[in-house]
């Protein structure tokens, strides 16, 4: 008996435990983690955030260090950080539009650094610098450059640092920034001043972006490090700039960005401004089309009221008007009478009676024929 109620009890600590088991292994596993779950984006029944959008999720760092070895220049690379469907997906006044990013070089420039800052600029004089760039040479003799870009620590935390070698490499931005010029590369282009070849679109959710960029990350140009290998002493001319009316969260706000996310927890609806906005550029647009068309219009207009003028002219006789039709009109007749005339007078020579040198002549000629 003894040995069927131990056997009895070890059944059912063994039955226990297996249904454990069972629960734990039914028990669904997230397939993502917390952290991956701040990286949730718009909702599209109102184009607000949900409170989960993050700036560190929505503009890569590691693609945009890719785009360098694709740019010629500061305004080329500006362009291919802004083109639609490409890297930047980074909405930080919450319009629900793409923030356009704005680039400027450095004004501090020794011998053998260069540096880019990447900002975002608003309402007025309200900055966000959001990362850098510094192209570090060692030798003047060098074909590239070694770059280090540095995010922004409220977008993107402290010290995330990622470095790219291309100093025996070929880099036609590094060759760019290096050379001699007057004129240093500041953007005149920001938030609802832009140029002409650009296009506002439509911020998408953080999954659908972090697909769409996976091409960049393929073949990375840029590691990520620790800490710089070589000591930045340039500044950036929008160094400690930040701007207080960010809705997307921050990795470390400032205590005015804080505040203001609080106190803000959705953004307000700008569809309608937005379309607005290009609405009356597009009837500004049509406008100069118009008038441009117009004043064609008025211009034909004007030649064939003056060309029926000078025929109503002619015809009423008009003494100025006749002498200038006689005058267009006179080669015409002299042509005319050249070739008319010239069978007529040769045949008035053939009948004409003779002259009267030609009488005398022949009256001489008898007389001294006769004499003879």
């Amino acid at each position: 008996m003894k040995i069927i109620k131990l056997l009895t009890t070890l059944l059912a600590i063994t039955l226990f435990f297996t249904a454990c088991e069972q629960t734990q292994t039914e028990t669904p596993r997230p397939l993502i983690s917390k952290s991956d779950t701040e990286t949730t984006a718009l909702t599209e029944s109102d184009n607000n955030y949900d409170g989960d959008y993050w700036a560190k999720d929505n503009l890569d760092l590691r693609a945009v260090a890719n785009l360098l070895e694709k740019s010629d220049s500061a305004e080329d690379f500006e362009y291919r950080l802004n083109s639609d469907n490409g890297i930047n997906n980074l909405d930080l006044n919450g319009d629900g539009y793409v923030d356009y990013i704005s680039v400027a070089e450095y004004d501090d420039r020794p011998d053998n650094r260069r540096g880019f800052s990447l900002f975002n600029k608003f309402d007025g004089n309200d900055i966000q610098e959001i990362a850098t760039l510094i192209f570090d040479r060692d030798r003047t003799d060098r074909r590239g450059a070694r770059v280090y870009l540095t995010g922004n620590e409220q977008i993107y935390g402290s010290n995330n640092f990622y470095e790219g070698n291309w100093l025996d490499k070929g880099l036609s931005i590094a060759n760019w920034i290096f050379s001699d010029r007057d004129d240093y590369y500041r953007s005149p282009y920001y938030y609802d001043n832009y140029p002409d070849n650009y296009d506002t679109y439509r911020v998408v959710e953080t999954p659908v972006y972090r697909d769409r960029i996976t091409q960049y990350m393929v073949n990375p140009a840029m590691t990520k490090i620790t800490t710089p290998t070589t000591k930045i002493k340039i500044k950036s001319p929008y160094a400690g700039r930040s701007y207080n009316g960010i809705y997307a969260r921050l990795a470390e706000p400032t205590e005015e960005q804080k505040i203001f996310f609080e106190n803000n927890p959705k953004p307000p609806k700008f569809k309608e401004q937005k379309n607005n906005r290009k609405s009356e550029k597009a009837d500004k647009a049509d406008k100069d089309f118009d008038k441009s068309n117009r004043a064609k219009r008025d211009k034909f207009e004007d030649i064939e009221d003056r060309r029926e003028n000078r025929s109503a002219d002619r015809r009423n006789n008009n003494p100025s008007a006749d002498r200038k039709a006689n005058k267009d009109e006179k080669p015409e007749k002299s042509n005319k009478g050249k070739n008319d005339d010239s069978p007529k007078k040769s045949k008035k020579m053939d009948d004409a009676p003779k002259s009267k040198n030609n009488d005398k002549g022949g009256d001489k000629g008898g007389k001294k024929k006769g004499k003879n």
